[in-house]
């Protein structure tokens, strides 16, 4: 699919020009300091990395304990202490600066900030990088998560989920194989609104991936691992209770033990329901 391959390349240099963007966006908004040089090379060599570190740790607790903190009813309150607060002081915030004016912990319900949970339906097209060799397939998800809207414009989710990625046959030199693989996913998406309605966002997390392999002989192996992905997207609402998506999804897989090494790309529509 040669859609996913022109992606693959021109995604990988948006996504690190928009998220620079972002930081000077946030400058432009916030005038009242003026950050020396010394504090700004500290806070992106130093303190910026340890901040999104600190923003993906905090996302693996969340998705983890997510069941538990439904039931108690501060799944908000979990997603805005471990993910959303450093995702903030990550991103969006001028370079140097010590304070962020619309900082989600200072902000009252209804009052700078909304917060809703949300179940969203992910579904699309996928490309497998497998060996050298490629093959599509239809992938498909569902995720739970706690969806954030900030009065400066700023988007937060955190999400737990799983997703079938990939279901596809390969046709190597050495003969023809099936590959498919599943995912269980933590992620993090943050962006901003930047037209009407309209949410970019960029998504980070983690996955833990399984695949199995069938051979044209009848034979079959299958293999495991926790690897990255990372993604881009845009979103926008209908209405009070429902978003839609489409964004652009890449996942890692690689077991060294097995010798598995592959990527999957995905293009994918999402629809979500807030309460």
């Amino acid at each position: 699919m040669q859609l996913m391959a022109t992606l693959r390349t021109s995604v990988n240099i948006a996504v690190a020009t928009a998220l620079l963007g972002m930081s000077s966006l946030a400058s432009a908004e916030r005038i009242e300091e003026s950050p020396s040089a010394g504090a700004m090379v500290a806070d992106a060599v130093i303190a910026r990395p340890l901040y999104f570190v600190l923003s993906q740790a905090g996302a693996l607790i969340y998705g983890a304990t997510l069941p538990f903190t439904l039931l108690g009813g501060n799944a908000d309150q979990a997603a805005e202490t471990l993910v959303v607060t450093p995702l903030q002081a990550a991103f969006v915030r001028c370079l140097g600066c010590g304070k962020i004016e619309n900082e989600v912990g200072s902000l009252n319900e209804g009052d700078g900030k909304r917060i809703r949970h949300f179940v969203m339906l992910s579904g699309g097209a996928a490309q497998l990088d497998t060996d050298g060799e490629t093959g599509n397939g239809a992938t498909y998800g569902l995720y739970l998560g706690t969806h954030f809207e900030l009065t400066d414009k700023s988007r937060f989710d955190v999400m737990l989920g799983a997703k079938r990625l990939a279901e596809t046959e390969i046709k190597a030199s050495t003969g023809t194989f099936k590959d498919s693989a599943t995912s269980y996913q933590i992620v993090s998406r943050f962006g901003r609104e930047v037209f009407g309605n309209v949410d970019l966002m960029f998504k980070l997390g983690a996955h833990h991936w399984s695949a199995e392999r069938k051979l044209n002989t009848g034979s079959k192996g299958d293999t495991s691992g926790n690897d990255f992905l990372w993604g881009v997207g845009l979103d926008t609402g209908l209405g009070d209770k429902l978003r839609v998506g489409l964004d652009y999804t890449s996942y890692s897989m690689e077991n060294k033990d097995d010798g598995y090494d592959a990527g999957i790309d995905t293009l994918d529509l999402n629809v979500s329901y807030l309460f």
